[in-house]
């Protein structure tokens, strides 16, 4: 995991969880398709990489040190009137 996920993913990210499994699925595949040749197979095996990892205690390890499982709320600037 990086340290710094840029906010443009991280909002794309909160939507495409709320679509659901499938267009998480079609989502990789899609960008799979844009890389070439073996992207299916890299992303494969970071998927089960990632199935390994046990939901309680990533929540626990990203709860201490990185503001926890969700992003932070999204800012939005609102211009001040007169």
């Amino acid at each position: 995991m990086s340290a710094h996920l840029p906010h443009s993913l991280a909002r794309g990210a909160e939507h495409l969880h709320a679509l659901g499994p499938r267009a998480i699925a079609e989502f990789l595949h899609e960008i799979a398709g844009t890389i070439g040749e073996g992207a299916e197979d890299v992303i494969a095996d970071r998927l089960v990489r990632w199935r390994r990892l046990d939901p309680c205690l990533l929540r626990a390890v990203l709860a201490r040190h990185s503001a926890g499982r969700e992003f932070p709320a999204a800012v939005q600037l609102v211009e001040a009137t007169r």
